[in-house]
C-alpha cells in the first residue's frame, strides 16, 4: 500500500486593511473585514443585559474591562496575546447602557429554579418574557446577553421527560451532565456527527413541548428568533476571576468581543476561496425523540458563501426505515434541500453561485447524488464529498504531533489533519492526539484544493477568536443548529442567519 504525505500552507484570512494567518493578529493590525463593507460595518455594538442586579453588575464590569487593553498574564504571548480593547480590535464602540437592561426579580428566578417539578419550564418562561421586554423597547439593543447565576445551569439547564405511565406525563427532571454541557457548548466530534446520524420516522415536525430532552440554552436561542435579536449567554465563569479551569482574561475578552461583534452584524474576517461566488454547504442529520413517537430525526443544511455570511436551513422530514442502516435523503429530499440553498444564496447575493461544494457527514447514496446533480444542473462547478473521522493516525519525531495541514493519501483514502502542530504558535494547541478527517469524494475532485478549502473553513467560527477548529464550519455546528431548530414550532420558519444559532 502506498503512503503519500503532503503539507498544505495555513490559509490566509482577509481583514479590513490587510491579510493575516491568525485572527487575533489580523484584528489587532488591520481591523475587521466589515470595514470594507461601508455602512454595513457596525460603528457600535449595543448590548442589553438580562439577569439579577448582582449578575448584571458583574457582567457589565467585565464588558467595561473589554473596552480597554486586557493582558493575558501568561508568558507565551503567541498562544495568549493581549486583548487590545474592543474599539482597537473591532473598530466599533461597545455600549452597555442601563437603558437596555432587564433586571429579574431574584425571588421569582429563585422560585422558578427551585421548582423541582417544573424548573426548566418555569425558568424558560421567565427568561422568554424578559427577552420579549428587552426587544419591545423603543431603544433596542443589537445583542441580548443573559447573565445567569450558576444554579440556573445546574438546576434548570436541561429537561428530561420521565417515562410515561398511562396518561401521566407530569414531572420535570432538569439537570446538566458533563456530556450535555460539552454538547451545549458546541463541542461535538465528527464521531458524533457520523454515529448519531439517522433519518425521520414522521413527516410532521414535533412540537417542542413533546421533546423528551430539551436544553435551556437552545430553547432561549429559538425564543429570541421572532424578536430578531441574537442572544449571548454569560455565566459567572466568564466574568468572575479565579474560577477553576478558567481561561486567561485576555482570551475571555477576545472570544466574547468577537462573538458580540458578529452577532451585532459585523464580519470579523473571511477567506478568499479559489473561485469567486462559491457556496459551501454542510448536510447532516439531527436526532429528535418525542413522547409520542419512537425515534424521530431531522435533516439540516448550512451554507457559507464566499461573501462571508452563513445561513441555516431545515430540511423536510423523511420516513425512518431500519436501525443501523446508512442514513440518507431520497432523490427529492436532496433536490428540495439544495434548491432551498440556491434560493437563499440568490436572495442574499442577487445571483447564483458559480461553484457549490457539498459536505455530508454520511456517504452519498446514488439517489442523493442524482438529486444533487439535478438541483445543481446549472452550476458550473459542483463538488460532493463525505467527511468522517478517519481511522488513521500519524506520529513524527519530536515532541509534537503532525503539522496542521498534513495531507496523507493511503491507497485510495485521503486524510487531512485539521488539528496539529502550528508553527505560528510554536506548539500544538490541543489536549489529545489529533484525529484527521477522511475525505471521500463523489467522482473525481482536486483533493488538494478540497483539503485547502477544508482548512480555511475550520477558521470561520466567529463565536471566538481561536486560530482554528478541528472541523469545518459547514458541519461543526450542524447538530447544534438542528437542536435549536427543534425548539422552533412547526409553522414558524427558523431564522436563517447563522448568528442566531451561535
Amino acid at each position: 500500500m502506498r503512503l503519500d504525505l503532503d503539507f498544505l500552507p495555513e490559509p490566509v484570512l482577509q481583514f479590513g486593511e490587510g491579510e493575516a494567518v491568525l485572527p487575533k493578529d489580523g484584528l489587532t493590525r488591520f481591523g475587521p473585514y466589515s470595514l470594507t463593507m461601508g455602512a454595513a460595518h457596525p460603528g457600535s455594538v449595543k448590548v442589553g443585559l438580562i439577569g439579577t442586579a448582582d449578575t448584571i453588575e458583574q457582567a457589565r464590569g467585565f464588558l467595561r474591562r473589554c473596552t480597554r487593553a486586557v493582558p493575558s498574564g501568561l508568558p507565551d504571548t503567541r498562544i495568549a496575546p493581549a486583548f487590545p480593547g474592543f474599539s482597537d480590535a473591532l473598530r466599533s464602540e461597545l455600549i452597555t447602557d442601563t437603558i437596555f437592561d432587564v433586571i429579574l426579580d431574584p425571588a421569582a428566578l429563585d422560585a422558578a429554579v427551585q421548582d423541582d417539578e417544573r424548573s426548566f419550564h418555569q425558568t424558560l418562561d421567565l427568561l422568554r418574557d424578559a427577552i420579549r421586554r428587552a426587544a419591545e423597547r423603543d431603544v433596542r439593543p443589537d445583542v441580548i446577553a443573559l447573565c445567569l447565576p450558576e444554579e440556573v445551569k445546574t438546576k434548570a439547564g436541561t429537561y428530561q421527560l420521565p417515562p410515561r405511565t398511562g396518561s401521566d406525563r407530569t414531572g420535570d427532571r432538569s439537570r446538566l451532565t458533563a456530556s450535555d454541557a460539552e454538547k451545549a457548548a458546541g463541542q461535538y466530534s465528527l464521531f458524533d456527527l457520523d454515529e448519531q446520524a439517522e433519518t425521520l420516522e414522521d413527516r410532521a415536525l414535533p412540537d417542542p413541548a413533546d421533546l423528551i430532552r430539551r436544553d435551556l440554552r437552545r430553547a432561549l436561542k429559538a425564543a429570541a428568533m421572532p424578536h430578531r435579536i441574537p442572544i449571548q449567554l454569560l455565566t459567572p465563569s466568564l466574568f468572575t476571576d479565579g474560577t477553576r479551569g478558567q481561561q486567561d482574561p485576555a482570551t475571555r475578552a477576545w472570544n466574547l468581543s468577537v462573538a458580540l461583534f458578529y452577532k451585532a452584524g459585523g464580519l470579523p474576517w473571511r477567506f478568499q476561496p479559489p473561485h469567486e461566488h462559491t457556496c459551501y454547504v454542510g448536510i447532516s442529520f439531527h436526532h429528535l425523540r418525542t413522547s409520542a413517537q419512537h425515534l424521530v430525526y431531522a435533516s439540516l443544511a448550512q451554507a457559507f458563501s464566499s461573501y462571508g455570511d452563513g445561513f441555516a436551513l431545515r430540511g423536510a422530514a423523511m420516513p425512518w426505515t431500519e436501525p443501523g442502516t446508512d442514513v440518507h435523503l431520497d432523490h427529492d429530499g436532496m433536490f428540495d434541500l439544495l434548491t432551498q440553498v440556491l434560493a437563499a444564496y440568490r436572495e442574499r447575493t442577487g445571483r447564483d453561485p458559480l461553484r457549490v461544494v457539498v459536505h455530508k457527514s454520511t456517504r452519498f447514496h446514488d439517489d442523493e447524488r442524482d438529486g444533487a446533480h439535478r438541483a445543481l444542473a446549472d452550476i458550473p462547478l459542483v463538488e460532493l464529498m463525505t467527511l468522517t473521522s478517519g481511522d488513521f493516525r500519524a506520529l513524527r519525531q519530536g515532541s509534537y504531533p503532525p503539522h496542521r495541514g498534513s495531507l496523507a493519501r493511503v491507497g485510495p483514502a485521503t486524510f487531512l489533519f485539521t488539528a496539529g502542530y502550528m508553527p505560528e504558535l510554536g506548539t500544538y494547541p490541543g489536549p489529545h492526539i489529533p484525529v484527521p478527517i477522511e475525505i471521500t469524494p463523489v467522482g473525481n475532485l482536486d483533493m488538494r484544493q478540497a483539503a485547502q478549502d477544508l482548512l480555511a473553513l475550520t477558521k470561520l467560527n466567529w463565536n471566538n477568536a481561536n486560530p482554528c477548529a478541528a472541523f469545518p464550519i459547514t458541519l461543526s455546528f450542524a447538530r447544534q443548529v438542528g437542536s435549536i431548530m427543534a425548539e422552533v414550532p412547526d409553522g414558524q420558519a427558523p431564522h436563517p442567519a447563522y448568528r442566531f444559532y451561535m
